[in-house]
């Protein structure tokens, strides 16, 4: 049985709040990667995101990936989303919309906040993540 190139899936939220009492928040950012073996090739074919499908975009990133702990107050203190690694690191852009998560991510959405499904080699493999840690939320300017 071939072994998945996915090595781990990792998934982060951040809320946004307009800055301004009595207006609504914006929406909220998330920030998805899959660790992939390093040298191997994929190609996304989709991903679920609390058990709705999202148009999705995927490109490789240098690892460490950081981002400010803070966004309105720059501490210079920053939060690591995916440690340092020899393996190839890939963020998952994610768009609109796009219906109901259908096929083996529609079982596999019902126990992880997020599904991304990748294929390789002639197969399809899943990166799962049970719950989106959630990072300091932001205020817009």
């Amino acid at each position: 049985m071939a072994q998945s190139p996915v090595t781990q899936a990792l998934a982060y939220s951040r809320s946004t709040s307009a800055g301004i009492p009595g207006h609504d928040a914006l929406p909220t950012s998330y920030y998805i990667y899959v660790v992939v073996r390093r040298g191997i090739a994929i190609t996304l074919r989709g991903v679920c995101l609390r058990g709705e499908r999202h148009a999705a975009a995927l490109r490789r990133v240098d690892a460490p990936v950081m981002v400010e702990h803070d966004v309105g107050v720059p501490t210079g203190r920053r939060d690591t989303l995916v440690g340092k690694t020899s393996e190839d690191v890939y963020q998952v852009d994610v768009g609109e919309p796009s219906g109901s998560c259908g096929g083996g991510a529609a079982q596999l959405a019902r126990d992880h906040e997020v599904v991304v499904c990748v294929t390789s080699g002639g197969a399809t493999w899943y990166g799962l993540v049970a719950k989106i840690v959630p990072l300091s939320p932001g205020a817009a300017m």
